[in-house]
């Protein structure tokens, strides 16, 4: 045991010793274990022992590119190398590239390396042109029910326009409701509301290269149009108001190349109370001035 003891302790010196360049990513499409596992045998005699490779994930610019900052940091804590690269593949393709610019970078002067390792198709030059953070805009249909003094049928359609890079989102929206109904007396009163909805919203879960999860949130001022009337009475009348009220909303879905299903939870205020009265007589209502509405709906990615 004695024996064994020094010859243990020398092997692992000697692992340490050899090890070659040590990377770090701050994502799992590559990660570091799989780029450190392609690096290696690229490195003859140990090259870039002691160097640290930094990999970070910058934003995906299609369906199938994205982009990956790449540095090579030596063991002096000088800077060797620092690029974007703008890559396609699978994560075994993105690590196989990443460990040969690495080897690239050991074993040659670091002008010769090019910016751009993999040549981009016509679609992601395009993206390129416009940039990383290029506007992205959703159009989106929706159907639900409305919850709150009895169930009814609700219809939305949508644009939601946000950045590439970037959680925020502006949101435009149309929605009508089928009608609701209550009792007066010797009839019934019924009421309907469409609304438009202009706010902004925030992805606080986005889609990546690794998932296809999204949830956001999202508020705004609603403008609406209530039409009411009555329903067997003589006469019988219909009255329209205009209203301004406030909504809010959760979404959570998924992200499916340039289609998006997603299911959705919004809630109305109309500030202003509106109330049907009969003619004639001392009974009235107040019709509810809040709104709960729950949707599932589909989008499109019509621009990016």
């Amino acid at each position: 045991m004695l024996v064994m003891l020094p010859l243990l302790s020398t092997a692992v010196a000697m692992m340490f010793v050899g090890q070659a360049i040590e990377v770090r990513s701050t994502t799992d499409c590559p990660s570091a274990a799989a780029i450190s596992a392609k690096v290696a045998p690229l490195l003859p005699d140990h090259r870039g022992a002691g160097d640290v490779a930094w990999v970070e994930s910058v934003s995906p610019i299609t369906e199938q590119a994205l982009v990956l900052r790449l540095r090579l940091i030596r063991a002096d804590a000088s800077v060797a190398a620092d690029r974007r690269l703008v890559l396609q593949g699978g994560c075994d393709d993105l690590a196989d590239t990443v460990a040969t610019v690495l080897a690239t970078w050991e074993t040659a002067p670091v002008t010769v390396v090019p910016t751009e390792v993999l040549k981009p198709d016509p679609q992601t030059k395009a993206a390129l042109e416009i940039g990383a953070t290029g506007t992205q805009l959703w159009l989106g249909v929706g159907a639900g029910t409305g919850l709150v003094d009895g169930v009814v049928a609700s219809g939305s359609v949508e644009l939601v326009a946000g950045r590439a890079a970037s959680h925020g989102q502006a949101r435009v929206a149309l929605v009508g409701q089928t009608s609701r109904q209550r009792s007066l007396e010797s009839g019934d009163v019924s009421w309907r509301r469409a609304h438009a909805s202009l706010g902004l919203g925030w992805q606080f879960i986005s889609p990546s290269n690794t998932s296809v999860w999204q949830a956001s949130a999202d508020g705004g001022v609603l403008l609406g149009w209530l039409r009411a009337s009555g329903d067997r009475f003589a006469p019988g009348r219909t009255q329209d108001a205009f209203e301004v009220g406030v909504g809010a909303g959760l979404r959570t879905g998924l992200e499916l190349g340039s289609w998006s299903v997603w299911l959705e939870c919004r809630g109305a205020l109309w500030p202003e109370p509106q109330r049907a009265t009969l003619q004639g007589s001392q009974q009235s209502t107040t019709l509810p001035s809040f709104d709960v509405l729950a949707s599932l709906g589909l989008s499109r990615l019509v621009l990016r």
